[in-house]
């Protein structure tokens, strides 16, 4: 009774195992948004950012520092005084001092004036927004790169079975055309043209399968799911957003994350040039100190001494060799340099939409061209499925009415997922990817 229920216990749990979970486009893309390697390295970049931002505070806010020491003496010191002319014979020594030494200091620095500290805030403050955009591209562009391969998994898994169905559909007609053949209806011929088209299908099947198991792979690594695990991505080829309202270059501008990176670290390098300029500027800055000490040859605290010193440093930057004035000119370069990026930037977005814009109208044109082809299609292969059951069409008609209508369905949605990847690289390139 054991053995049984153990047995049985082992049979579903593989049974259980080798279901494929439902995914969905949303949960799928809430994996990617957690999981995904590309992301996870953008959010350590902001971290950076966060990290700079404190370090540039750190410069203006006051340096407190404490420090104590404690000696043990192993040999005395001595001081030697000649007091031969106050009447005393010889030079005298005396101990200077004590087994033990006891010190305590403490003080605080203040920068008072320093632009250099102002353009380290200023700069941190752009640097920290620049992360913020970049990580938005980041993120709008592996979000778009999972929405086409979960896509393109769903178009392939469409290829597979429709390929299947032609197959099971064929390996149907030949069983029925050899009936036929051995009841003298058919010809050797015609059971043989179907035995040839079933089997031809079998490798196409074969190819469509292992094409959609390499799409999974990819849908599961973008995501971080472990290859193992078994998934069945659900959801709808045939529908489709409506063609995007245009928008003027200023509107996507505006929106797109790359661009106003691009913006905020032309920012930043203008900072950097008045960074560097600071260093032709003096520097001020105050200082308070306190200091103890006590020594003994007991462990005690005698012969106590406090002090409390306070002051002001300026430091006037007067000749550096040229070093300053060339920090400055590269500084100005880098600023020069990133503007032609953002003109550069500007062409390719501009070409960018354009060529998107493009492709969305074109597989627009292609689904409805592709839906009439596949009505007609369908139509026409129930005909002949009919006519030839009832001997009036032959085998090879059946044959290239079937295929017309499967070229017909994988055409048709081909041209739909050509059109949803047009229509998630538009959202990409207008700034306003959606999450869902």
């Amino acid at each position: 009774m054991k053995y049984t229920l153990l047995l049985i216990i082992i049979f579903f749990g593989f049974q259980s195992g080798g279901v494929a979970k439902e995914l969905k486009l949303n949960d799928y893309l809430a994996k990617v948004k957690e999981s995904n390697k590309d992301i996870k390295l953008a959010k350590q970049d902001l971290a950076v950012a966060e990290a700079n931002n404190q370090e540039a505070w750190s410069l203006a806010l006051p340096k407190i520092s404490a420090e104590a020491t404690y000696n043990h003496n192993f040999k005395d010191i001595y001081m030697y005084a000649d007091f031969s002319s106050f009447g005393l014979s010889g030079i005298q020594k005396f101990r200077t001092n004590r087994n033990n030494t006891f010190g305590l200091t403490a003080g605080i620095t203040q920068t008072l004036f320093s632009l250099e500290v102002n353009s380290a805030l200023k700069a941190a403050s752009e640097y920290e927004k620049m992360t913020d955009f970049i990580y938005n591209a980041s993120e709008q562009q592996v979000i778009t790169a999972a929405k086409k391969v979960f896509y393109q998994t769903l178009l392939l898994k469409k290829v597979w079975e429709v390929s299947k169905a032609a197959e099971e559909n064929a390996e149907k007609n030949y069983l029925n055309v050899k009936v036929k053949f051995e009841n003298g209806v058919a010809s050797e011929f015609e059971m043989l043209q179907a035995e040839v088209r079933w089997k031809n299908l079998i490798p196409q099947t074969a190819e469509s399968k292992r094409n959609m198991d390499i799409a999974l792979i990819n849908l599961k690594n973008l995501a971080g799911i472990p290859i193992e695990e078994q998934l069945d991505p659900a959801g709808q080829l045939d529908v489709y957003p409506t063609l995007p309202q245009k928008l003027t270059l200023e509107e996507i501008l505006k929106s797109r994350p790359d661009y106003n990176a691009l913006l905020w670290e032309e920012k930043l390098r203008t900072t950097n040039i008045s960074a560097e300029r600071a260093n032709f500027y003096p520097k001020l800055s105050a200082s308070l100190g306190y200091s103890y000490s006590a020594q003994s040859d007991d462990f005690k605290l005698e012969e106590e001494n406090h002090a409390i010193a306070g002051g002001l440093t300026l430091s006037i930057p007067l000749y550096t060799g040229g070093y300053t004035d060339a920090q400055v000119e590269k500084a100005i370069i880098d600023r020069n340099k990133t503007q032609i990026e953002i003109e550069k930037n500007t062409d390719q977005i501009f070409q960018e939409i354009s060529q998107i814009w493009l492709r969305l109208e074109e597989a627009n044109k292609r689904i409805e061209s592709s839906r009439s082809t596949l009505q007609t299609a369908k139509k026409a292969f129930e005909i002949a499925e009919v006519s030839n059951q009832q001997g009036l069409a032959t085998q090879l008609e059946l044959k290239d009415s079937r295929v017309a209508y499967d070229q017909a369905n994988l055409t048709y949605f081909a041209a739909v997922y050509d059109y949803l990847a047009a229509y998630f690289d538009w959202e990409q390139a207008i700034g306003k990817v959606s999450f869902d």
